[in-house]
């Protein structure tokens, strides 16, 4: 959920240009598979010319199969013409040996690709394709070749970049793959502020038998991760410095039982001020740093000032390279005096720690929402569309062992 309304452009306004495919050259080539991954999410919506030549060009390389079955995903329903002119034999070269691969994703996309780039229909048999990739490999090189000599008297010549080339890359619009490199490099760190009264029973529960899918999924994402747990009522208490123990943050977090909170406010605030204590929870200099707050009740009015300029002040700290960003996750699920239903000034509160003020649909979502909160609102989808398809890539996996294939 945003953290405030989107606001509607001028009716002049000229449309925001997207981002040229280019600029996504550097990223498809990263070290972390996270950041190639998310890039070729990205450029699986795209139709830019230039883009099936990037995505055919780190198909090539890529030994990562998670980050293959993302660039398989993008080039699968693409017309045969641009699959041809951008593709051409460099992708048949690379498709036609993963029909043998042994993971089903892999193998089932390489199929429906080669099933559009084949001039005639082939069947669903990978055999058929082998065959034909023998012999007609060179026959496909002469079609790819008047594509391209036919899409190039349409267009003209008046262009001396390359397809997929620009004199601009579009760097703000790609500022987001360097909290990516910075995550990568230097970490990844998570302090989660929990209102532990009685009225989070029904978040807590799940919590805990979530913890570890939680930390699994964010160490998948971000091996260099450290957690950190402080829990609050109308005070706060540090229940786990930060942490690569998974096993002692779940003593930790087993150890809490939502109880009291007969009054409405809680102390929010005092809870920040916990988890923004370096001396208690020992923050990196280099680390992306994030606070989530996850509560049913808004701090007490008077402490919402002073709360808002601490996390302000906080985020200007000179002794850390990134400066903290706050999330907050409303648990009422349908209640508040929000428009959108999130706790009262939780919205202000993401705002002052630039991060997002978001609402839980159903308590079983809190570990997927506290994952896609790591990475920041602007990965917030990518991140959620990536998780589905890592899942749904591991049970295809599972599935196949089990069924011997």
């Amino acid at each position: 959920m945003p953290v405030a309304p989107t606001k509607r452009p001028a009716a002049d306004a000229a449309p925001e240009r997207p981002v040229e495919v280019a600029a996504f050259r550097p990223w498809l080539s990263h070290e972390d598979w996270l950041c190639r991954a998310l890039a070729a999410g990205e450029l699986s919506h795209r139709s830019d010319d230039g883009t099936i030549r990037i995505l055919t060009s780190a198909a090539a390389r890529e030994t990562d199969v998670r980050v293959l079955s993302v660039l398989l995903r993008a080039l699968v329903g693409r017309g045969r013409d641009d699959l041809l002119a951008e593709g051409g034999v460099d992708l048949g070269d690379r498709l036609v040996p993963l029909l043998k691969h042994e993971h089903p994703t892999i193998r089932a996309r390489a199929l429906a690709i080669l099933s559009t780039l084949a001039p005639v229909r082939l069947g669903d048999q990978p055999e058929a394709y082998l065959l034909w990739w023998d012999r007609g490999r060179s026959g496909l090189a002469l079609e790819a070749a008047l594509v391209t000599e036919r899409r190039v008297a349409v267009k003209g010549a008046g262009s001396t970049l390359a397809e997929g080339e620009t004199h601009t890359f579009a760097a703000a619009a790609m500022a987001k793959y360097e909290n990516l490199d910075r995550i990568h490099r230097y970490g990844l760190e998570l302090v989660i502020c929990l209102d532990s009264t009685g009225s989070m029973g029904g978040v807590i529960e799940p919590a805990k038998r979530n913890l570890i899918t939680l930390i699994e999924r964010l160490r998948r994402l971000a091996p260099r991760l450290r957690v950190g747990l402080v829990t609050y009522d109308d005070e706060a208490r540090l229940r786990s410095s930060l942490t690569t123990d998974e096993k002692a943050l779940e003593r930790d977090f087993k150890k809490v039982f939502a109880a009291g909170g007969d009054d409405y406010e809680e102390g929010v605030d005092k809870a920040i001020a916990v988890a923004l204590r370096q001396d208690k929870v020992a923050w990196s200099s280099k680390a992306s740093r994030v606070i989530v707050v996850v509560g049913d009740a808004p701090p007490h009015d008077d402490d919402v000032s002073p709360m808002l300029k601490a996390v302000g002040r906080s985020r200007a700290d000179g002794a850390f390279e990134c400066p903290v960003r706050l999330d907050t996750i409303s648990t009422n699920l349908g209640a508040g005096g929000d428009p959108d239903g999130l706790v009262p000034y939780f919205r202000a509160l993401a705002a002052a720690g630039h991060g997002a003020a978001l609402k839980l649909s159903e308590t079983k979502d809190l570990a997927v929402e506290l994952v896609m909160s790591a990475f920041g609102p602007t990965w917030r989808e990518p991140i959620r569309a990536l998780l589905a398809e890592m899942d749904a890539f591991d049970g295809a996996a599972d599935t196949s062992h089990r069924s011997g294939g």
